[in-house]
């Protein structure tokens, strides 16, 4: 991991031949840039002895190994502009996620994740100087800490510098999802500079849980005695500021493991939504085999490398896609049924990443100036996609028409779209509000695909009202099985 590569030794490189990576901006160590269609990580000169010796006393290796710490390889390249003579690799994961798109359990995995590396850390004095789920992407079912800068030497006066940014972007989200307010916890954290403030915090709990944990109303009091007058809090910021105390090892060690222990008790809901029971409740007259058989058939004919699927529900065909071998991202608005989802894939060590996100408002670009992170639909392309079960979701409930529908999943398809075609009397739409008059028939629906689509093959589904449409961008091209 800390090797050399020799390709690059001793080669210059320019600041204007470096893209700055959108969310390196605030680093003192160092910065990201992309280069190449990899990632760079240039360290500071004042980082540089810290940063080697990660790399050269097992440090880094042990963390990746143990800890999902992102790989790093020094590369030989120097940046004479900043007098940079230190620039790692990494490699690249995507499609990148963020967590106002993760159900409650990739939360709680990457705080996990995060107190494990402070853990370890901890050992040999050093900590991790912040503490955002943005540092922290999936691969597959799996968290990977990618900001290798944030590990830093302690500070020797405090228990770590990151409690509040933990109790803001981890904790605070965290609790509320487990009194099943996951998706207003993933609203606030789109403030990706503050995440949840103690206010929003104490007044979002149910009251139920104030009485049981009072040291919340009364941090909640003093944080707005002490904010109501400025020169209170100027005296009282002095006074810590001019206050000298040393903090043990093993106080911290404490610290963070019953910080440890207490999200790792946290426990989510994953029933009561009517979608997350959908496959339970099929009727026997339904031949699922078949359909599961079909696509099966399918995806062993083609094998993806990356493979979509939207409208996942609990992912039985995300499931199957990545037992061929694909790597999954997986889309459904249901928070419930992402949770099961990732709890399965983790189970199994199947390399899927749900996503909670509506395709018909999916994650938009947010943060500054709304470009440090891209829109969901620009992040999620991939070889294959699988629409099954959705269509008539999106164009009855949704009101999108075929054309629409037909676009949106040309822009998330490199080759093979693997679609359900859903008739007008399929008893499922019963379920579905019909506030206009809708038309459409099985010659419509491949009318507008075709636009895209040039090449279709249709096969049954698992009831009459259903067909499996297979759709390819360019002429068949099949490995074989």
């Amino acid at each position: 991991m800390s090797g050399r590569s020799p390709d690059t030794e001793g080669r210059l490189l320019r600041l204007a031949d470096l893209e700055r990576h959108p969310s390196s901006y605030v680093d003192p160590q160092g910065f990201l840039c992309r280069f190449e269609g990899g990632l760079l990580r240039a360290i500071r000169p004042e980082a540089e002895a810290f940063v080697r010796t990660l790399l050269t006393d097992g440090t880094a290796q042990r963390l990746h190994r143990n800890h999902g710490l992102i790989e790093a390889v020094e590369t030989g390249f120097r940046i004479p502009d900043e007098g940079i003579a230190l620039v790692l690799s990494h490699p690249l994961i995507q499609p990148e996620t963020y967590c106002v798109e993760w159900c409650p359990g990739m939360l709680r995995e990457a705080a996990l994740l995060t107190l494990e590396l402070a853990l370890d850390l901890n050992t040999s004095e050093r900590t991790l100087q912040d503490a955002y789920p943005w540092n922290i992407l999936f691969r597959g079912s799996k968290p990977v800490f990618v900001d290798f800068t944030s590990i830093a030497p302690v500070i020797p006066g405090s228990l770590w510098p990151a409690y509040q940014q933990f109790r803001s972007f981890f904790l605070w989200p965290l609790l509320l999802s487990a009194q099943g307010s996951g998706p207003v916890a993933r609203l606030l954290l789109q403030d990706n500079i503050n995440g949840i403030s103690l206010e929003a915090f104490s007044s979002l709990v149910p009251g139920h849980y104030r009485l049981r944990h009072p040291g919340i109303l009364l941090e909640s009091y003093l944080d707005r005695w002490i904010n109501r007058n400025p020169e209170r809090k100027k005296r009282l910021k002095k006074r810590l500021e001019n206050t000298r105390i040393t903090v043990a090892a093993a106080t911290r060690r404490r610290f963070l493991s019953g910080l440890r222990k207490q999200v790792a008790a946290l426990a989510f809901r994953t029933s009561g939504e009517v979608w997350e029971s959908y496959y339970a409740e099929i009727p026997k007259s339904v031949d699922k085999e078949r359909k599961i058989t079909g696509i099966r058939e399918i995806l062993e004919k083609i094998r993806p490398a990356s493979l979509l699927d939207l409208g996942a529900n609990t992912g039985v065909f995300s499931l199957l896609a990545a037992e061929t071998g694909a790597r999954v991202v997986s889309v459904d608005a249901s928070e419930s049924c992402m949770e099961t989802l990732f709890r399965t894939a983790r189970e199994r060590d199947l390399a899927i990443t749900p996503v909670v996100s509506d395709l018909l408002c999916p994650t938009p670009p947010f943060g500054f100036m709304g470009r440090q992170y891209p829109g969901l639909m620009t992040r999620i392309r991939s070889e294959a996609v699988l629409c099954l079960g959705l269509m008539h979701h999106l164009h009855i409930s949704g009101r999108q028409d075929f054309d629409r529908i037909a676009h949106l999943l040309d822009s998330v398809t490199e080759e093979h779209l693997i679609f359900e075609f859903v008739a007008l009397d399929d008893d499922n739409n019963a379920l579905l509000n019909m506030p206009r008059r809708i038309d459409y028939s099985l010659e419509t629906v491949l009318a507008s695909l075709s636009r895209h689509f040039p090449e279709m093959e249709v096969s049954e589904s698992d009831r009459p009202t259903r067909r499996i449409v297979w759709c390819r961008k360019s002429p068949r091209s099949i490995s074989a099985p």
